[in-house]
Order: structure tokens, then C-alpha cells, then sequence
């Protein structure tokens, strides 16, 4: 026992300290936020834990997180290569996307809601964030399976894209999902780019993507009525009740925050404060300090998380890593930039803050296997120096 723990200690240190401080400080942060803005929530006043139930559900999907991020550190990323996990998990995690189109779900008053949960032995979980694990590895090893010194075709690179990120564009576009499916588009352009994809190829994407994304805007109301809504705050002022709602409880208190447990959003002023909007309630409790504290710490993890990816020992690797960097940061910018009114609401949380449960596993998960990469890469280097007759790497 004594032998494991010590196993484990070292594993610890020997990892990147920073990006696991970045992960640290957020989730410290985090617990603080879900259990103010938790307190006062309608699923508190039905538990036996009362105010605390949020955020002992918070604290145990962070378990749960933390026992995968160290499973995944002693788990060789390489294995995700094998075909057979890459088609089994694409087809299993697409199944359980395509499944919410299929259940229906109810509110407390009889209206059918949007479904985006999927709960198997009464536990529920959202697909999507297994789906976006799974679209990562297969697109990378789509991406790097041609060995050194040979460049993809654009037939491989479209059937690539067909078989991975497309059916699950089209499956969160269907549900709808259109904050994921920004996500997954924005995974993707960077997998493209660190595969050594021509940057001809990469132009033509980018200068296609405002088709689709009109052909959306003008077909889909709720993409029209939100892009309108964010339009009207730039020119008026007035984004709608929950941005103003956030901005006032960012601006209200000052530089120095009503302190710890004093926000006044937390009374149901602001909806999902706990989840989309917990950046708002860290905003008014902790003022600039602590929300200049979360963007560093984002940036931070996003440093790492690409420094990461440079030093991978193999392609794979470093797709892999550049994927997962990307999927979590583009959460972090949207959500901040969603809250504070320079961005349509698209309902992504804040990653290792906000209140989520499959969101917390999934992002925990992404940092073991970043941390796996990361030693792989320093056994690479330790290989290359006995082998290089210089001495030197």
C-alpha cells in the first residue's frame, strides 16, 4: 500500500506542476462558487442535504475525475491508436448522441424540453463529452496514420472528416447543441493545422465556414434570435435579462468583490448561476482579483497544454494533446466571453468551475491523458541523449 502511495506521489511530482496548478487553483475556486451559487437552488430543497447538495454532487463528480485523471496518467496514450478502440468508441459515444434524439424529456410542467442526457443504471451523463474524446482520437490517428514524410490526400483528409467530426455536427445541429458544435469545429481546424495539413486546404475551410454559418442563422430560430439579442447589447445595451443580470452582478461590487458567500445573484436573480454563469458569481464575490486569477489560470493551462503538444515524441501524440488543449480553452474563452457580453450565449460551462458533472470527468480525464503524453515525451527525450553520440538531446 505504502509502495503504491509513493508510486503515485512521485507520478504527481514528476508532472507538469504548472498545468496541474492551473487545474488546482480552478477547481479550488470552483467548489467555492458552485456552493454559494448552489445554495438556493430548486434540487437543494428536495434532498436530505439541503443547501449542500450541489456542491457535494460537485465535489464527488471531482472524485470521480480525479480517480480517471490518474487512471489515464498510467494508461500508455498510444493505446487509443488501435483501430478497434477508435471505431468502437466513435460508434458507441455517437450512439448514445443520436439516442437523446430519441427520448423525450419533460419539464416539471408537462413541456417537452431539450434532451441532451442519456441515463443508463440511473446514472445520467451527456454523451457529447465522450463523443468529443472519441472525435479526437480518431481524428487524430486518421491524421498521422500515413508515417513520416507523407502527406494526406484529400481524399483521406475528407473521408477523415466525413466519418469523424461531420455525423457529430449534424447530430448536436439536430438536437440542439450549437455550443458543442462550435467546439467541435474549433477542435477541429486546430487538429487540421497540427497534422501539417496545407494551409491552402485550411484557408478554403475558413473562408467556407460563414456559409453554413448563415444557411444557420437564417434557418434556425433560436441561432437568429440569440446572434439578434447579442447585436441589440452592442448597439443598446441590452442583452436580455441573464446577461444584464451577469454584467450587473461582474460590475456591482467593484474591484474587491461583496466577498465570500455575499453575492446576490445567488437568489435566483441569475439562472444556471452555478453552471454557464458561475464566472458571474465568482465576479461579484471575488471582484477583479478573482476573475483576472481564473482568466490567468486559463491562459496558463493553455500554455502547458500546447507546450505539451510541441514535445510529444510521436504525431499522434501531439494531435492528441493540441485536440484536448484546444476542446477545454475554447470552452473557458467562450463562456467568459458569453458572460461578460462580448459573445452569444451558446451554454458552455467554464471549465473546472462550473457545476457539471460528465463536463468535470470528461476535462479531468483530458488532463490525465495530457500528463501521459507529457511523460512519454520525457522518456522520448531521455532515449535520444543516451543514443545521440553528442551527448546531447
Amino acid at each position: 500500500m505504502n509502495r503504491r502511495l509513493r508510486g503515485f506521489t512521485a507520478s504527481l511530482e514528476h508532472s507538469d506542476r504548472f498545468l496541474l496548478g492551473s487545474v488546482g487553483v480552478l477547481l479550488f475556486i470552483g467548489i467555492f462558487v458552485v456552493y454559494v451559487a448552489g445554495s438556493y437552488n430548486r434540487a437543494a430543497y428536495s434532498s436530505p442535504l439541503g443547501q449542500h447538495f450541489i456542491v457535494a454532487k460537485h465535489l464527488f463528480m471531482i472524485g470521480v475525475g480525479v480517480v480517471m485523471m490518474i487512471g489515464l496518467m498510467n494508461l500508455d496514450y498510444r493505446w487509443f491508436r488501435h483501430q478497434w478502440v477508435n471505431w468502437g468508441g466513435l460508434g458507441l459515444t455517437y450512439s448514445l448522441v443520436a439516442w437523446t434524439l430519441i427520448v423525450v424529456r419533460y419539464d416539471p410542467d408537462g413541456d417537452r424540453i431539450i434532451n441532451r442526457w442519456v441515463t443508463i443504471a440511473g446514472f445520467s451523463f451527456q454523451p457529447v463529452e465522450m463523443a468529443k474524446l472519441a472525435m479526437i482520437f480518431f481524428l487524430a490517428e486518421r491524421l498521422t496514420n500515413q508515417g513520416p514524410g507523407r502527406q494526406l490526400t484529400p481524399r483521406q483528409m475528407g473521408r477523415a472528416l466525413i466519418l469523424g467530426p461531420l455525423p457529430l455536427l449534424v447530430l448536436l445541429v439536430l438536437q440542439p447543441n450549437f455550443g458543442n458544435a462550435m467546439v467541435i469545429m474549433g477542435v477541429t481546424l486546430v487538429l487540421l493545422y497540427v497534422a501539417g495539413v496545407s494551409g491552402k486546404w485550411l484557408a478554403w475551410f475558413l473562408a467556407a465556414l460563414p456559409v453554413p454559418a448563415g444557411i444557420c442563422y437564417l434557418v434556425i430560430p433560436k441561432i437568429h434570435k440569440r446572434v439578434d439579442t447579442f447585436i441589440q447589447g452592442i448597439l443598446e445595451g441590452d442583452f436580455g435579462y441573464q446577461v444584464n443580470q451577469s454584467l450587473i452582478g461582474l460590475g456591482g461590487p467593484g474591484w474587491k468583490g461583496a466577498g465570500i458567500g455575499q453575492s446576490h445573484n445567488k437568489f435566483s436573480f441569475l439562472p444556471e448561476s452555478h453552471t454557464d454563469f458561475a464566472f458571474s458569481v465568482l465576479g461579484e464575490e471575488w471582484g477583479l482579483f478573482g476573475t483576472m486569477m481564473v482568466v490567468a489560470m486559463v491562459i496558463l493551462f493553455a500554455w502547458r497544454g500546447y507546450g505539451i503538444a510541441a514535445r510529444a515524441a510521436d504525431p499522434f501524440g501531439k494531435v492528441v494533446a493540441a485536440g484536448l488543449t484546444t476542446g477545454i480553452s475554447i470552452y473557458g474563452v467562450a463562456n467568459i466571453a458569453m458572460v461578460t457580453g462580448i459573445f452569444p450565449v451558446v451554454g458552455v460551462p467554464l471549465p473546472f468551475v462550473s457545476f457539471g458533472g460528465t463536463a468535470m470527468i470528461a476535462a479531468l480525464a483530458s488532463v490525465g491523458i495530457l500528463l501521459n503524453i507529457e511523460r512519454g515525451s520525457r522518456s522520448y527525450q531521455v532515449w535520444k541523449r543516451r543514443w545521440d553520440r553528442s551527448g546531447t538531446a
